[in-house]
């Protein structure tokens, strides 16, 4: 490729550091103009995000006291000829008035009141996004959301004409009615009002809908072709296979509803549920893949910058104007002016410091938005470390081997403090896996929108282009698997403030080391193994024991215990609400078979974790509740042992057998459906039979014990006093070492039930700030009172027992 005429070769605009060869020259050397980072507009952008968040948190008279505070600041700065503090304060002061009167429009509209009235309202609104499915979780009975803008509503006879947005949600048969809404519907509903539960978008009120939606208008003719060419993506996976025909639409433009709840599981484990979410790096990769084949064809300078927008817009429209779609397409257009002759690297912080400015201008909400945040950060830390970072590695490397690994090395260290604020662990595999699958998200991109737009007119060759997107992301399918299932793809890291200050240093000490080592070829294998060792090999926590018998995993707002029979050998009790939480208590416990896995109920948080045990261990055999509900998710667990040819049978009271080293016996099942201990529950179906979660199903959790040698547990799932009544009046012998203390140490406690235990050692299961209570004061003074020593997972994290010998027993947790 020829210089230009600058003497610089072309920039590719569709990257924020690199399109491949050419991009950066090849000496380590100033480029035009200053290549220092740029920090001039850094501060008043931080400025407007601070204010913008802190006007949402507070009630108004503090936020118009902050407006206030900033003018008097802007003035004073402005007086004494301190511009840069005068800068700050006037972008914090643009950021608090446009904060302000945002939240005044939503917040002060006839249908917020009436969320905070939780009155029931009769709208007009025309449907903003797809629908959502969530399934049952805490209780609830699986559900449908879909964004909606309200242009009338009718509140207790008084009619209003309004615009603001709000949420409709709906369970039940009003799901479905729900699920089968189009973008650009208009429609009436009736439902009761109530205060929104998401602060990071902008919503008056959240409708639980109490009638069938009825249709006024049908979608525009823009909303109709969008919407035919999204459900053609979908008809053109047809050839394709189940994994490829979820994730194709999902790369393309979002939609995760045919994900199967494995992938997607093993997606957030290996790092790359962004690439699901519409993110910058789709956009970024998809221009690299589109301004790559221009520049094959002969496209140069200018005109590939401007072939650049079309596809940014193409992008927009087709994806709908969702905020993080808005946000991916400004961090595009960042990295297409950042390619500019004098915006390449760090001086591209300018734009980026523009383009946080005025998307907080223009959607306040986006400063609460962990999502705004990771973006920004992604995109910062390409532009400051990434093309410096290629241009080194490129003495001795390709220039796609460069890109490929330095651009998701850079966003991945920026980005890793807010990722563990938010999960609590640090990704061993997330870069290596984002630099194998870099090259292939373009062409899915590219071939998945072609198959759209193809199969709205001749759905033949949407079908065929469809089955090449699909054998693309195949190799992402593959690298997502293989992540997931290292031993140490993911380590616990604590999310307590100085923790998270700490991983900052080290992030950016590990930045200053890449810096000086990338240029040197043997250095950087040395490093790429020693990255991959930290993969293979999971340390154990100093303290940590090697010879536990019984551990309480840290699985958030729910259960699961192991019960050790052998080395790499335990009984599991539930699997916990989160795959993630569950493959990562195996994980760190060292476990890789589950001899016989037990299910005390199908209540999600019992049951969710499921697909992460199969990541994990292998399955020997499996004893479920027999009382299958809620029928959906009975149905999902049956399917995934199935799947696996997990032999299965249900629990009956008397039952006994060994495992390994231990023995397993049912002293009680479905006592909460048949009202007897043991009872048999005809064909499967107790009371409820629906998909909701009830008292009952937690009653008839399987109430049983394991022995091991010198030790026994008793495994109480979710039952309550009623439950644990039946089980004293039955006769049953209860008496144990540990008890699995029921229902998360909820108050619905029978103490003699607990008395007749005869426990030493008392493990609750429940998240940390869970809204629940759990534990209840009230329930750990019943333990305390019957000399229980108690350890609590929402506080000290994994619990494991010991055995000490002659009897003794010791506590140690991870916290």
């Amino acid at each position: 490729m020829s210089p230009s005429r600058d003497g610089y070769r072309d920039a590719d605009p569709g990257h924020p550091v690199t399109d491949g060869p050419g991009t950066w020259p090849d000496r380590d050397e100033p480029l035009p103009g200053s290549a220092r980072a740029d920090l001039r507009l850094v501060a008043p952008a931080l400025c407007a995000w601070a204010v913008a968040w802190a006007v949402l948190a507070v009630p108004h008279p503090i936020a118009w006291g902050i407006g206030a505070a900033l003018g008097g600041l802007a003035a004073w700065g402005a007086h004494r000829k301190r511009w840069l503090l005068a800068g700050c304060a006037l972008v914090g002061l643009s950021s608090a008035v446009c904060a302000l009167a945002q939240t005044e429009l939503v917040g002060t509209s006839l249908l917020a009141q009436a969320g905070r009235d939780h009155a029931v309202v009769e709208v007009v609104a025309t449907v903003r996004s797809d629908p959502r499915e969530f399934g049952a979780r805490a209780g609830l009975p699986p559900a449908a959301v879909v964004r909606v803008s309200v242009q009338q509503a009718q509140i207790h006879g008084q009619t209003s004409r309004l615009r603001v947005p709000a949420e409709l949600v709906a369970s039940g048969d009003r799901r479905r009615e729900l699920m089968a809404l189009g973008v650009g519907q208009r429609i009436t509903v009736l439902g009761k009002a109530s205060e929104p539960s998401d602060r990071t978008r902008a919503t008056a009120a959240r409708i639980a809908v109490s009638s069938a939606p009825r249709i006024l208008a049908p979608p525009g003719p823009l909303d109709t072709v969008l919407n035919r060419v999204r459900a053609a993506l979908v008809s053109s996976m047809s050839a394709s296979t189940p994994e490829q025909a979820g994730l194709v639409p999902a790369l393309v433009v979002g939609d995760v509803s045919g994900l199967s709840s494995s992938l997607e599981a093993d997606f957030k484990t290996a790092g790359l549920t962004h690439l699901t979410a519409v993110s910058g790096t789709n956009l970024t990769l998809m221009l690299i893949f589109v301004l790559s084949c221009a520049r094959m064809l002969g496209v140069r300078g200018w005109a590939l910058r401007t072939l650049a927008f079309p596809v940014v817009i193409g992008f927009i429209v087709l994806c709908r104007s969702e905020p993080s779609v808005v946000r991916a397409a400004a961090m595009g257009l960042v990295a297409l002016a950042a390619t500019g002759r004098r915006g390449v690297g760090p001086p591209g912080l300018r734009q980026l410091s523009v383009a946080v400015w005025v998307l907080v201008l223009a959607d306040p909400w986006l400063a609460r938005s962990w999502g705004f945040a990771l973006s920004a950060a992604a995109t910062g830390g390409i532009l400051c470390w990434a093309g410096r970072w290629q241009r080194r590695m490129r003495r001795w490397a390709g220039a796609w081997l460069a890109e490929s690994i330095c651009v998701p090395l850079a966003a991945q260290i920026a980005t890793q403090p807010l990722v563990t604020a938010l999960s609590g662990s640090v990704s061993m595999s997330a870069v290596a896996a984002n630099a194998l699958v870099a090259p292939f998200v373009g062409p899915v991109t590219v071939l998945g929108m072609a198959a759209g737009a193809a199969g709205v007119v001749l759905p033949s060759v949407g079908v065929a282009l469809g089955w090449l997107a699909g054998w693309c992301a195949e190799t992402i399918i593959l690298v997502a698997h293989r992540a997931a299932d290292l031993p140490a793809t993911t380590l616990s890291w604590p999310a307590t403030p100085l923790a998270v200050m700490v991983l900052c240093a080290m992030c950016a000490a590990l930045a200053w080391l890449i810096d000086r080592l990338i240029a040197r070829p043997l250095l950087c294998l040395l490093l790429a193994l020693a990255a991959v060792g930290a993969c293979l090999w999971r340390p154990q926590p100093p303290g940590w024991p090697d010879d536990w018998t019984v551990i309480s995993c840290d699985v958030g707002q729910g259960d699961a215990t192991l019960v050790r029979t052998g080395p790499t050998t335990a009984i599991l009790v539930d699997t916990g609400p989160e795959p993630d939480a569950m493959a990562g208590c195996l994980r760190n416990s060292a476990i890789t078979r589950v001899a016989l896995l037990v299910i005390s109920h199908f209540h999600a948080d019992h049951v969710g974790g499921l697909d992460g045990v199969y990541r994990v261990a292998r399955v020997d055999a499996a004893l479920i509740n027999p009382l299958a509900s809620p029928v959906r998710e009975a149905a999902r667990v049956r399917e995934t042992l199935a799947g696996h040819a997990t032999p299965m049978r249900s629990a009956a009271a008397g039952d006994r057998f060994g495992v390994g080293t231990a023995s397993w016996q049912t002293l009680q099942a479905a006592a909460g459906a048949a009202g007897t201990a043991g009872g048999a529950v005809k064909d499967g179906v107790g009371p409820t039979g629906g998909e909701g979660e009830s008292a009952a199903e937690n009653d008839s959790s399987i109430l049983g014990r394991i022995s091991v040698p010198g030790l026994s547990v008793l495994v109480t799932g979710d039952m309550g006093a009623s439950a644990q009544r039946i089980a004293l009046a039955s006769g049953l012998d209860l008496h144990a070492d540990v008890l699995k203390v029921p229902h998360h140490g909820s108050a619905d406690q029978d103490e003699d039930f607990l008395a007749a235990t005869g426990a030493r050692v008392a493990l609750v299961s429940a998240g940390k700030d869970n809204g629940y209570g759990h534990p209840t004061p009230r329930t750990l003074a019943r333990l305390a009172r019957h000399a229980m020593t108690t350890a609590r997972t929402d506080q000290q994290g994994d619990v494991a027992v010991r055995q000490l010998g002659e009897g003794r027993l010791q506590l140690v947790s991870r916290r």
